[in-house]
């Protein structure tokens, strides 16, 4: 009797591990970041994409950005959000690559992780890219710069040509 139930457990998950790896996986990718600095601290990044596999199916996603690691959030049926903030003075520009993991994939990043190995060597499930143009800060000159040299060169010549008058 016993047998029985330990058999459909052991059905379940050979069936559920051959279905649970993504093979050829389409990504189409969309991003966003803040590119106005002039009221704000830190620039915000954000990658919206939708995952769709050949065969079998995807459920966790991690990313590594760098050396950190952080799960990817799932906001629909295979859609998934990645975000991050960093400070103005250390925003990056240009192509940021993103390296994604899934759960297999994961588990050989933290084992490189302890292990102290270079994570760069470790299989990836796909890379996405965000391109971050840059910054505006502002002006080089600020508006009430401009204003005082204006009235600075407005009053000396004001005074130049009274003195002139006068003499």
């Amino acid at each position: 009797m016993n047998k029985i139930p330990l058999f459909f457990v052991f059905q379940v998950f050979l069936i559920s591990g051959a279905f649970s790896s993504c093979e050829n996986p389409e990504i189409k990718s969309t991003s966003y970041t803040t590119q106005d600095a002039t009221i704000l601290t830190h620039i915000a990044y954000i990658s919206e994409f939708n995952v769709k596999c050949g065969s079998g199916s995807l459920t966790n996603l991690y990313s590594l950005l760098g050396d950190t690691i952080q799960p990817v959030g799932m906001t629909g049926p295979n859609k998934y959000q990645i975000s991050w903030t960093e400070e103005v003075k250390n925003a990056r520009n240009g192509d940021i690559t993103i390296k994604l993991f899934d759960d297999d994939g994961y588990a050989l990043l933290r084992k490189a992780q302890r292990a102290g190995d270079d994570l760069k060597t470790v299989p990836h499930f796909a890379v996405i890219t965000i391109n971050h143009p840059g910054t505006y800060k502002g002006p080089w000159i600020s508006c009430e710069c401009l204003a005082v040299a204006f009235s600075l060169v407005v009053c000396y010549y004001a005074i130049h040509f009274r003195s002139k008058l006068l003499a």
